[in-house]
């Protein structure tokens, strides 16, 4: 029977499915900090964390053939947080000798998801940046990168990029508003994210 899988990036799942070797690499890179930063916030060291990551990779690829896409089910974040629960248990299984009243999964606790969400809201931001690039001109996007985030002094970045000092004020103020547009409909389709927007304000 196949494994019906909640929607995440529909298109990203459909490429995994059909062996997009690329779209594994995107998925690794993607989902992998998220994976390790929870494992880690269980008191597992580094080395641990990492084979978490394998084991909830190797899970998605030996099931990649069966992939479904069902809007019912939960969402694809709240799937990717039980499946790392269950491999942060096999772990510990494979590590330690398991007390007969050991639970069958690990609990949820209110740190634990706070982490989780924060490093998705991360995900959900690199995400919009993407989109984001695909919207404006490269000079724009470039502008916008060195000044807004990495916060190098408009002067320079105009400097670097041969333009006007206004054409760097602009660019931010262009990227911030097109920022604040994704990130709102993120939050109209998906009203647990709650991204803070305030960030985009002019």
């Amino acid at each position: 029977m196949s494994v019906k899988y909640p929607t995440t990036s529909g298109t990203l799942l459909e490429k995994i499915s059909s062996g997009d070797e690329i779209s594994w690499d995107e998925f690794y890179h993607k989902y992998s900090p998220v994976i390790h930063a929870v494992a880690r916030s269980k008191g597992l060291n580094t080395h641990a964390a990492d084979d978490i990551v394998q084991q909830v990779m190797l899970h998605f690829f030996k099931q990649s053939k069966t992939f479904k896409f069902d809007p019912a089910l939960a969402r694809f974040r709240t799937y990717l947080s039980r499946i790392i629960r269950w491999k942060i248990i096999d772990f510990c299984r494979r590590n330690r000798e398991v007390a007969a009243d050991e639970p069958e999964e690990l609990p949820v606790d209110p740190a634990t998801d706070t982490l989780y969400m924060n490093e998705w809201r991360k995900l959900i931001i690199a995400e919009a940046g993407n989109i984001l690039k695909q919207r404006v001109s490269p000079e724009t996007f470039q502008a916008y990168q060195l000044y807004a985030i990495q916060n190098r002094p408009a002067e320079k970045v105009a400097a670097f990029l041969g333009c006007s000092v206004n054409q760097v004020y602009q660019a931010k103020k262009r990227c911030f508003a097109i920022m604040r547009e994704i990130l709102l409909k993120m939050n109209e389709d998906d009203p647990d994210l709650q991204m803070e927007l305030s960030q985009y304000d002019l």
